[in-house]
């Protein structure tokens, strides 16, 4: 409380003054970072002015310098916020706009597996038994809200023996292309779909994955018999050159999916268009899917492309979820319109083929880390064999995964052959043997069984 001027002594007054000064200046400093200490220092000065401490013209002065005090430090608040926001702005621009991200991942481990090629028995360390190794580069560009150009550069290699590129786990020399996985670029709308132009996957190859029990694992998975009956190949059917894709966005559930190779197979630049066309449906826990290939590959001797159809494929496929079970089934139909006599190949699978192909399988979750898996596959040979070259083939395993990026693995397959089949058929895909021989050993036309464990690390 101030004590009234009338009644200080007269001799006292006029120490008064600066000391109300000082007083209104430690007042200002105090208040001067806090967004109400203009206001408690005009209620200061209101009361000096009160008391008669201060005289009108005085209390003016201050009150003036105070007000202006107080535009300026306002001012310079906001230019720093708005300097701040701008940084912030720019940084979660470029940050949004432009995105790097390095993936890929690796399985090996051991086999050990029954007439390999004629009645030998093979084992030793496997190379990519669960599925494709794989390093990839993808940077996206964030063009707007809703459309982005993302580039993919993805290739395969062997834990095995260190190669890189086109078929690193079969031939293990590293064979051009480098990039054999994928060499694109897609452009991405939510609204308008996805267009990809460059070497990358079919619709087939998505599929096959997706609608596998055993995932299209290199072991005894749908991924062997279809290359086997002639619906998978690295050249053109699953994964093709000089590829336009189109995939819609969802439309109640429905996504349709198309493109055009424009001569995809490698060493077969001009000609040989492939065309492909299909769809998913997903509805709750039920999906499905079809996808139908017009392909036209290499054959004989030496090779000949053909301008008509050599392989078409019709795949439908379905699924259903119930809580820790998932069933699934599929048929496929390959024919060979261009050769109506054409054989299944007596040395390599190599997309040659007419036949159908049933499947079927189950994935069960144990636990959230353990699950179990079932598949059962066959083969009817539709040449002019007469169904000698049919195979069935059963297979089933465990998956442990203590953690996101680990998966833990056993499994057992056995197939049957016919006694005198003469296509040659391996449990496991593109298999190699365990020694210095890059020649493939995967010539069997007898009955198979076999055990592979390992493990897959994802990143």
């Amino acid at each position: 409380m101030f004590l009234s001027m009338n009644l200080l002594p007269v001799a006292v007054r006029p120490l008064m003054r600066p000391l109300a000064a000082g007083a209104l200046a430690l007042a200002a400093s105090a208040f001067s970072g806090a967004a109400q200490a203009g206001d408690e220092v005009k209620v200061l000065l209101e009361i000096l002015l009160e008391k008669g401490i201060l005289t009108q013209q005085e209390y003016d002065t201050k009150l003036k310098k105070l007000v202006e005090a107080e535009e300026i430090r306002a001012f310079n608040e906001a230019q720093d916020v708005r300097k701040v926001s701008r940084e912030s702005e720019q940084r979660a621009e470029a940050e949004r706009k432009y995105k790097t991200q390095v993936y890929g991942q690796v399985s090996t481990g051991y086999y050990s597996a029954s007439n390999m090629k004629g009645s030998e028995r093979a084992s030793g360390m496997s190379d990519q038994p669960k599925g494709n190794n794989r390093l990839g580069l993808k940077v996206t560009r964030e063009i707007d809200g809703d459309t982005s150009a993302v580039v993919t550069l993805e290739s395969n290699f062997s834990a095995r023996t260190g190669a890189v590129g086109k078929d690193a786990a079969a031939s293990g020399d590293g064979v051009s292309p480098l990039l054999d996985r994928e060499a694109s670029v897609r452009l991405v709308s939510r609204p308008y779909g996805t267009l990809l132009f460059g070497r990358g996957p079919t619709l087939q190859n998505d599929l096959s994955s997706a609608f596998d029990a055993r995932q299209n694992w290199n072991f005894a998975g749908l991924k062997p018999v279809a290359r086997y009956a002639g619906f998978h190949s690295s050249s053109g059917l699953n994964r093709a050159d000089k590829l336009i894709r189109y995939t819609s966005p969802a439309f109640g559930g429905l996504t349709l999916d198309g493109g055009v190779s424009f001569g995809g197979i490698p060493g077969s630049a001009e000609r040989g268009t492939h065309y492909y066309l299909g769809g998913r449906y997903k509805n709750g826990a039920f999906e499905a899917a079809y996808s139908h290939i017009e392909a036209r590959l290499g054959y004989g001797s030496p090779t000949v492309i053909p301008d008509a159809t050599n392989n078409r494929v019709d795949f439908f496929a379905a699924k259903y979820t119930f809580d820790q079970l998932t069933l699934n089934a599929g048929y496929v139909m390959t024919r060979n319109p261009l050769l109506p006599g054409a054989m299944l190949s007596t040395s390599s699978p190599g997309g040659k083929a007419d036949a159908d192909t049933w499947f079927a399988g189950a994935v069960y979750r144990l636990k959230p880390e353990l699950s179990a898996n079932l598949g059962w596959y066959l083969v009817k040979d539709k040449t002019s064999t007469r169904g000698l070259n049919d195979l069935r083939m059963v297979a089933a395993g465990l998956t442990w995964s203590p953690y996101k990026e680990w998966d833990f693995f056993v499994d057992y397959a056995t197939v049957d052959r016919k006694d005198g089949a003469t296509a040659a058929f391996s449990i496991y895909d593109a298999w190699r043997p365990d020694t210095g021989n890059k020649a493939a050993l995967s010539a069997g036309t007898r009955d198979q069984s076999g055990v592979s464990l390992g493990a897959q690390y994802k990143f």
